[in-house]
């Protein structure tokens, strides 16, 4: 639920994955019963090297993300503040 405090981009970004067309991978013993119903469940085996080459991408994507948002410099302090009256 949104409401007039959500910010605009995450309004976007879920309104774009809502609207991806792509299958959504889930374990489908994790779907519940009744939404079985209302949808197509196909399963497919994926070779564990594939599965470990995509582990390795992910956690670079979020080193490289993590370095990018660290990396930044902290403004220079600027002058104390001094106390007034």
């Amino acid at each position: 639920m949104f409401t007039g405090t959500t910010p605009l981009h995450l309004i976007t970004a879920v309104t774009q994955a809502l609207a991806d067309p792509a299958p959504i991978l889930r374990d489908p013993r994790r779907i519940p019963g009744w939404a079985r119903d209302r949808m197509t469940v196909h399963t497919q085996h994926i070779p564990s090297t594939d599965v470990a080459f995509a582990l390795e991408r992910r956690i670079s994507a979020l080193a490289e993300r993590h370095h990018r948002a660290t990396g930044i410099a902290a403004a220079p302090p600027g002058p104390a503040r001094r106390r007034t009256r």
